[in-house]
């Protein structure tokens, strides 16, 4: 059972490690403002946290002191994330990764309001980012809002010059 596990967390763990790594990358190559406009690196630094995001709610879904509902919800969530059809394709560098940030940190701004003060203490627990995650998913909130009027120009410019 302890071997299952390792493997597990080595997968996890990999995952979160590619991710970030994937994301800079994109950074770093300047192709993400050719193609998607210069929004993006506005917006590429809370893509940063979408592994750190995605590896706290996995944490939270094995951890057995969490609630079977808090579960559910998560579950839900990792749904979409994986589910190949998706609000914007996650084929376009960067768009097609802020309807996943925005599901995840809306799901995680649901569990944080529910009030349940034991699972905010997991919350900060599993927290592998190096900001205050209450704080930079209040945030995020309040940029998404502020960019999506830009987002649906952003994809029709990423067709128009591919």
């Amino acid at each position: 059972m302890g071997k299952s596990i390792d493997i597990k967390k080595k997968s996890i763990d990999d995952f979160y490690t590619k991710s970030r790594r994937k994301v800079i990358d994109w950074f770093e190559s300047g192709k993400l403002k050719k193609k998607s406009g210069k929004w993006t690196d506005e917006f590429v630094r809370y893509l940063l946290i979408f592994p750190d995001i995605v590896y706290l709610l996995i944490k939270l879904s094995i951890d057995k002191e969490v609630s079977p509902k808090v579960k559910g919800t998560i579950i839900i969530g990792f749904a979409y994330l994986i589910s190949p059809i998706d609000l914007i394709p996650d084929f376009i560098p960067v768009l097609g990764f802020v309807d996943d940030l925005l599901i995840s940190v809306v799901l995680l701004n649901k569990i944080i309001n529910s009030g349940d003060e034991k699972l905010k203490e997991k919350i900060t627990y599993y927290w592998m980012g190096e900001e205050d995650i209450f704080l930079k998913v209040k945030e995020i909130i309040l940029i998404m809002n502020g960019l999506s009027s830009r987002i649906p120009k952003s994809i029709s410019g990423f067709f128009k010059k591919n």
